[in-house]
C-alpha cells in the first residue's frame, strides 16, 4: 500500500464522523485562537508604546540623574550617603558644549509629591506638577490649545505662571470656559493661568491633568536652590546615543568629585526593559493560553482512542485482507494530524478576530491607536504547534490500532 491510500482512508473516516471531528477540533480551534489573539495584543501593545516613544524622541534620548543621597549596603539595608552631588546647569552647559551631536538638553526639577491641591476659588482639584523650560513642548511632542507656553523672559523672571492640561482646566473652570488670564492657587501661592495644553494620554501618563511652571520659579519660589533633579539629553542622531552617554560621563568625571555614580539611561535601555516586561507578560499570558491547547490535545487522543476502540473490526478486516502495521499507523495517525491541523489553521482566524476585537475594545476605552500584530512567523509557530500535538497524542491511539491482533478484532462485536 502506497503513502497516499492510508491518508484517503484517514480523511474519509473523518468525513463520515463529522460531528465527533467537528468536537476533536474545537478544542484545538479554541486553544490556537486564543494564544494567537494574546501575543497579538502583545506585540501591538510594543509597537504602540514604541511609536509614541518615538515620536517624543525617546529612542535618540539619554535621560540622567545625580546620585541618590540614599543607596543599598551589602546587607540590603538603605544607608545614606555621607556626601552629596547635584545637577547644575554647568552640567547642563558642558554636556551641550562636549559635542556638536548634541540637539538639545531639557532640564527638569521634581517639587516633591505625586499631585499637588489646585484650587481655583471653592473649586480644588489635585494634579503632578512639572517643573520645566520651554524645550519641554518640543520634547514631550506637546502642543498648545489656548494661550501661550512660558517663555524665556518667564524664566528670567521666575515668574508666577502656569499653563494647564485639558483636563486641569475642565475641572478648575468648567467645560467652555478659558482659564487663560485667571489665577489658581498652587500650594500656598498663587500663579497665572497663561496656556491650556492639547489633550494627550501616554499610558499610565496623564497629561491632561498636569501642570507646568517654569524650572526658575520652583527653584527660587518653592525649593530655594539652583539644583536639577535630571535631565533629558535629545541627540540628533539615534547612532550617536552611546557615544553621547560616554561623552557624560566624562563631563560628570571632570565636573564632580564622585562623577562615576551619576546615573545616565539611554532610551534604547529604556525601551529594551518595556520590551523585557512586554516578553514576560506575553510568556505568562501565552502560558495560560498554552494549556488549552495541551487540553486540547488530549481531548484529540481520547477521541482517537474511542474511534480505535469503535472500529476494532475495520482495523482487523483490513490486517486480514494484507494491510501492514505501518499502514494502520498511518491511518491513525493522518487523522489525528490533519484535525489538529485544520483546527490550527481556524484558529488563526479565531485569534485574528480575538486581536482585532479586543484591539478595538482597548481604543474605544483608552483613546490609544492600538493595533494587534501577527506575524508570518507566529502563524506558522501556531499551525506547526497544533501539528506537533496532533502527532504527539495521536502516536498512541495509532500505536494502539497497529499492534491489534487480526484475529481477535474480527472476533470482537
Amino acid at each position: 500500500m502506497n503513502l497516499i491510500e492510508p491518508i484517503s482512508i484517514g480523511l474519509s473516516q473523518l468525513r463520515a464522523n463529522k460531528m465527533r471531528s467537528i468536537l476533536s477540533l474545537t478544542g484545538i480551534l479554541i486553544a490556537v485562537g486564543s494564544v494567537i489573539g494574546v501575543l497579538s495584543l502583545g506585540d501591538g501593545l510594543r509597537n504602540t508604546i514604541v511609536g509614541e516613544f518615538d515620536k517624543m524622541g525617546g529612542t535618540s534620548s539619554v535621560f540622567s540623574s545625580a546620585p541618590s543621597n540614599w543607596y543599598r549596603d551589602s546587607q540590603g539595608r538603605w544607608v545614606r550617603r555621607n556626601w552629596e552631588e547635584h545637577l547644575t546647569y554647568n552640567d547642563v552647559n558642558a554636556i551641550m558644549a562636549s559635542s556638536d551631536k548634541v540637539e538639545y538638553v531639557i532640564p527638569y526639577v521634581n517639587v516633591g509629591g505625586a499631585d499637588w491641591n489646585i484650587t481655583y476659588r471653592a473649586v480644588s482639584t489635585v494634579g503632578q506638577i512639572v517643573c520645566s523650560v520651554p524645550l519641554y513642548l518640543m520634547g514631550e511632542n506637546w502642543e498648545i490649545a489656548s494661550g501661550r507656553f512660558f517663555n524665556a523672559l518667564d524664566i528670567l523672571n521666575s515668574a508666577k505662571v502656569c499653563a494647564i492640561g485639558a483636563q486641569m482646566a475642565e475641572d478648575l473652570f468648567g467645560q467652555g470656559v478659558n482659564p487663560v488670564g485667571m489665577e489658581v492657587k498652587i500650594g500656598h501661592m498663587r500663579y497665572t493661568v497663561i496656556g491650556v495644553m492639547e489633550r494627550k494620554e501616554f499610558f499610565d501618563s496623564d497629561y491632561d491633568t498636569r501642570t507646568i511652571i517654569p524650572i526658575s520659579t520652583a527653584q527660587k519660589r518653592i525649593l530655594g536652590n539652583d539644583y536639577l533633579h535630571w535631565i533629558r539629553v535629545k541627540v540628533k542622531r539615534v547612532e550617536d546615543v552611546d557615544e553621547i552617554a560616554a561623552s557624560m560621563r566624562h563631563v560628570y568625571k571632570r565636573l564632580h568629585e564622585h562623577g562615576e555614580e551619576f546615573e545616565i539611561m539611554t532610551g534604547a535601555a529604556a525601551l529594551e526593559e518595556v520590551n523585557r516586561l512586554i516578553l514576560i507578560l506575553k510568556i505568562i499570558a501565552g502560558s495560560v493560553a498554552g494549556i488549552s491547547l495541551l487540553v486540547g490535545g488530549i481531548g484529540i487522543m481520547n477521541i482517537m482512542l474511542v474511534s480505535v476502540t469503535e472500529r476494532t473490526r475495520e482495523i482487523g478486516v483490513r490486517k486480514a485482507v494484507g494491510a501492514k502495521r505501518s499502514d494502520i499507523l498511518m491511518q491513525f495517525m493522518v487523522e489525528a494530524l490533519v484535525l489538529c491541523l485544520f483546527g490550527g489553521l481556524l484558529g488563526i482566524v479565531l485569534g485574528l478576530s480575538i486581536g482585532a476585537g479586543l484591539a478595538a475594545f482597548i481604543e474605544s476605552k483608552t483613546n490609544w491607536i492600538f493595533v494587534g500584530v501577527v506575524s508570518i512567523k507566529m502563524m506558522v509557530f501556531a499551525v506547526g504547534f497544533s501539528a506537533a500535538v496532533g502527532l504527539i497524542f495521536g502516536v498512541y491511539p495509532a500505536w494502539r490500532a497497529s499492534r491489534l491482533n487480526p484475529v481477535e478484532a474480527l472476533r470482537m462485536e
